[in-house]
């Protein structure tokens, strides 16, 4: 199929690179904003409310990990996206599905706000509104990219790809590598991948074997070799073009 993967020619990701990318992004919202806004914390497996137009509410990450999920009946749970901080999350941008929610990942903070209000803010202030708008378009990106991951790729290479994407986002280099704290657990990263636990088990034990991964418990985790990590899937490129900060990309 005609796809993102189009752009798997690009050079691999190095660990060098990446040093500069490892800060997750987070859009400063103006005074405006965070006036009319209200903080909300959330707790971790807490839900938050996605209500429908005209009422929609508009939430804004500003830290923590949160993902849309879906339950269709008498179907296995979707992980379907996952929000980083900065990112802006409404009703009418969430696929109408049964069972679909929104739900703190980790111990989140969201800035919670009518999404009357917000159109009205942006449309007083044409930098914040471009802002808001390359920061819909990207999420838009990351999620096609996502499905094109789940729908193409073989289960290893699916989990290199959220292995990247979780390095990039979360992840701080040492001297034996880069370390990540996930936050998602087995069942999370099973439902997002769209694969069995028991698969995933062993793709994680290959992954091992190959020196490409080291786990500590409690989500502690090592990427000792990151180049042959991202030669282990053919999207680390694009996958680093959406998940770098905006200075990593001027």
């Amino acid at each position: 199929m005609m796809s993102i993967f189009q752009n798997a020619a690009a050079q691999p990701v190095t660990q060098e690179q990446t040093a500069e990318r490892l800060a997750p992004k987070l859009v400063e919202p103006e005074g405006a904003l965070r006036e009319h806004a209200t903080p909300v914390r959330a707790r971790r497996r807490q839900r938050l409310v996605l209500e429908h137009p005209p009422s929609e509410t508009v939430y804004i990450v500003r830290s923590g990990l949160l993902g849309i999920e879906a339950l269709p009946a008498g179907k296995h749970r979707q992980l379907l996206e996952l929000f980083y901080p900065g990112d802006i999350i409404r009703r009418s941008q969430v696929p109408n599905l049964p069972g679909t929610s929104l739900t703190a990942l980790t111990l989140s903070e969201v800035w919670r706000l009518p999404a009357h209000s917000f159109e009205v803010l942006l449309a007083a202030s044409p930098e914040q509104n471009a802002q808001a708008q390359r920061r819909i378009a990207e999420q838009h990106a990351r999620a096609t990219l996502h499905a094109s991951i789940v729908g193409t790729l073989n289960g290893d290479e699916r989990f290199a790809s959220l292995l990247v994407e979780l390095g990039l986002r979360l992840g701080s280099i040492g001297p034996a590598g880069i370390t990540v704290d996930v936050p998602l657990s087995r069942t999370d990263i099973a439902d997002y991948l769209a694969l069995n636990p028991d698969t995933l088990s062993r793709i994680t034990s290959r992954f091992k074997a190959r020196g490409l991964l080291t786990q500590f418990g409690g989500g502690h985790t090592l990427i000792p070799a990151w180049e042959a990590l991202c030669a282990s899937t053919p999207v680390a490129a694009t996958l680093q073009t959406l998940h770098a900060p905006p200075a990593a990309t001027a």
